[in-house]
């Protein structure tokens, strides 16, 4: 996406995966709880989409398999922590590190083994609590055969911030924990069947609010999920199928709650420009400490990618996630996330725009006698710029982005971010 077109398949590919990393990672502390509410590592927008190999756009050219890069950034805050009354500025530098694996570069192995870790470190200007070392890996592999496909995924992210769902909880720093397999089996030429089991821990630890002080942070939350499905491929483009569903979820503040949900879930290759893959249908909860029903609210997922011509490109996603609130007692976050991307090549370098949009609503559950905490819904909108470019022989990348961001609801605040870095891949 962020790629010029005089620049080298291999660099360009670790380029605008770098781009992305940066200008992401600055901003992911802020949603960090919506992120982490369906960390389904196979889902339509998870790592490995239906338990495959994911789809790259071209040789990655890795040389032996591995590929390295490293990154500097400056960034400005006008808002770090979210705040509604008293905004805190701040200026942060970083530096960043990527190592990339895999032991099939050029594809067709029956197995396939991918690695990604990506260490960071952030030092404030003027708060030297702000300080931080973050970090994130994942390792996954894939195994196929004349009928069955065995997939299998673990990943850990963490994240320094500020979160807009863990309101007046300070700065702290979030981890985030992943796994899962799947299976699946073909058979008939045209039909196979599936199942899979995910797991997903996040935690909050320790935060430092406006008065510098550390104490207890937010309070995370868990849960395992399992589903059994099929698949029918209707053309070579085209597949779809139903998908059963249980999960359980919980945390320390929300007692444990079982959901069940049913959906269709279906990809479609219009052509080698334009991907679609997407789920929709429903679900049913039971809260354990009232023993009643959250009702069957729509559920869905979708990842979609059009490239409209050799300059201009769109990708979009929307996701729907049913989680424990980190902060409010006896409170389950019901949200949705949508996002949409569109980006122009230059002569020498690249132009986007891009807009995210997360949607909670948060319901009261609790035993007889309780009193549940009472949280209004909440809108978080972001509307971002970038423009990035390779420099020195395209040795370098340059990457720069500017950010706005309003929240409505349960607070209300607003946020400007600036963004400016250079990375390199070799």
């Amino acid at each position: 996406m962020f790629a010029t077109l005089r620049f080298p398949c291999c660099n360009a590919a670790f380029y605008g995966a770098a781009v992305f990393l940066h200008v992401a990672g600055g901003l992911s502390a802020q949603n960090f709880t919506a992120r982490s509410a369906n960390l389904n590592p196979f889902g339509v927008n998870g790592p490995l989409p239906f338990g495959e190999i994911p789809d790259f756009d071209g040789d990655l050219g890795l040389k032996g398999g591995f590929s390295y890069g490293i990154g500097l950034s400056s960034d400005y805050d006008s808002n770090i922590l979210l705040s509604e009354d008293n905004p805190e500025s701040d200026v942060n530098l970083g530096a960043s590190a990527t190592v990339l694996y895999t032991s099939d570069p050029e594809g067709g192995a029956t197995m396939v083994i991918s690695a990604v870790y990506a260490p960071s470190a952030s030092a404030s200007l003027n708060n030297s609590d702000y300080n931080s070392i973050d970090q994130s890996g994942s390792l996954s592999m894939v195994i196929s055969g004349a009928r069955t496909t065995i997939s299998a995924f673990a990943g850990i992210s963490q994240d320094s911030g500020a979160d807009s769902l863990a309101k007046s909880q300070g700065f702290f720093q979030g981890t985030a924990i992943s796994l899962g397999i799947r299976a699946s089996y073909q058979i008939a030429p045209r039909t196979s069947l599936n199942a899979g089991w995910s797991s997903s821990i996040t935690d909050y630890g320790k935060s430092v609010g406006d008065t510098g002080s550390a104490d207890d942070s937010a309070v995370g939350f868990g849960g395992h999920s399992f589903n059994i499905g099929a698949s029918w491929a209707a053309t070579e483009r085209f597949s779809f199928g139903p998908s059963v569903s249980y999960s359980t979820s919980g945390s320390d503040t929300t007692e444990d709650f079982n959901t069940w949900g049913f959906s269709l879930v279906g990809s479609y290759k219009v052509s080698e420009r334009i991907g679609v893959a997407a789920s929709i249908g429903t679900q049913y909860s039971d809260y354990s400490e009232e023993e009643e029903s959250g009702g069957l609210p729509i559920t869905g997922s979708l990842s979609a990618n059009y490239k409209i011509n050799e300059l201009w490109s769109w990708s979009g996603s929307v996701q729907s996630g049913l989680t424990p609130s980190p902060t409010g007692n006896n409170t389950v976050i019901n949200g949705w996330s949508v996002s949409s991307n569109l980006s122009r090549q230059l002569l020498i370098g690249s132009v986007g725009i891009g807009i995210n949009a997360d949607f909670s609503n948060f319901d009261r559950v609790g035993p007889p006698g309780a009193i549940p905490e009472n949280q209004e819904a909440q809108q978080n909108i972001g509307l971002s710029l970038n423009y990035s470019r390779p420099l020195f022989s395209d040795r370098v990348g340059f990457n720069s982005s500017i950010r706005y961001t309003v929240n409505y609801g349960d607070v209300e605040w607003s946020q400007i971010q600036l963004s400016a870095g250079l990375n390199m891949a070799f």
